[in-house]
């Protein structure tokens, strides 16, 4: 027995399936990063990370009780879900800060090369094939990135360099989460990420100051973030679980359009010229990676 209680049963896989909820997931996760950016305003970045995962543990221990499944079970000790949690909390610190110093537009175009990672990763470490067209695709998304960062020139922002964190960070979660054992489910494996974030979070707010006041407009904020992460999390891990990486990872670029739109409505901003740029780079060549994987599909029968 694995511990978990109930029995459960791994996500039936559907690629079909799978975009729509890495869709949903984006929709999501652009407004988490609204009110991350919120709540920037008068909370250090610490003490958003440590707030928003114990309501979020909460939340999912909730759920699993209310499923009949324990929290308290060696799975928790997998080597597979450990290496999803040290992905989680760091990319999510690196996302916290990042949005805390950075415009929200350029961060989130910057962030759209991380399915290219994704699909980079599965291929280096999960043995999925990708030719060396999709890997010239990849190379031109990177090329994207450094025009969005400008290393070495008047415009660089060195705050930047947090996206490239949390570019890191959710590859390695979204890797892990394909190789999660069918008996951990969901929940279970979302739960057991936020303790070592609260207590990152925690470390952090410490040396940031230590506690800010919550107001009542900071805890609506608080509140929002909340359920918009536990819809985010849940939905893009099934996600990663019931389709193929390499077909889903591209419509993951589907976040900078709202991502974008929040930012003009709610935060007036708009990139650059050169943020455009690259970030058409490194959508274009998601897109062109996402079309040669239907191509390959159709001419092998899959």
């Amino acid at each position: 027995m694995s511990g978990t209680g109930a029995v459960f049963q791994a996500p039936k896989q559907s690629n079909g399936r799978a975009i729509l909820l890495v869709v949903a997931a984006m929709a999501f996760f652009a407004a988490v990063d609204a009110f991350v950016k919120l709540l920037s305003a008068s909370q250090t970045a610490g003490q958003i990370v440590m707030v928003s995962s114990i309501l979020t543990f909460l939340i999912y221990w909730f759920l699993l009780v209310a499923e009949g499944r324990s929290l308290w079970s060696r799975d928790a000790l997998n080597p597979a879900l450990l290496v999803r949690t040290f992905g989680e909390a760091s990319g999510s610190i690196g996302i916290v800060f990042a949005l805390g110093l950075a415009p929200l537009a350029t961060v989130m175009a910057l962030a759209q090369a991380q399915p290219l990672a994704v699909v980079m990763g599965a291929a280096l470490f999960l043995g999925e094939t990708v030719g060396w067209r999709r890997w010239a695709a990849i190379g031109i998304g990177l090329l994207g990135v450094l025009i969005i960062l400008r290393p070495g020139v008047g415009a660089f922002d060195p705050n930047l360099l947090w996206v490239i964190v949390y570019i890191f960070g959710l590859a390695v979660r979204d890797l892990a989460s394909r190789r999660l054992p069918g008996l951990i489910s969901t929940a279970f494996a979302v739960a057991w990420s936020m303790p070592p974030m609260i207590l990152a979070g925690w470390a952090i707010m410490m040396m940031q100051g230590g506690w800010e006041p919550i107001g009542f407009l900071t805890g609506i904020y608080y509140l929002w973030l909340v359920a918009a992460v536990s819809a985010a999390l849940w939905t893009m891990t099934t996600a990663m679980r019931v389709g193929e990486i390499a077909v889903v990872a591209p419509f993951r670029y589907s976040r900078i359009v709202f991502a974008l739109i929040i930012a003009y409505v709610v935060f007036d901003e708009v990139p650059d010229v050169l943020t455009w740029v690259g970030a058409g780079l490194i959508v274009g060549s998601g897109v062109y990676t996402f079309l040669r994987e239907r191509q390959l599909a159709k001419t092998s029968g899959v």
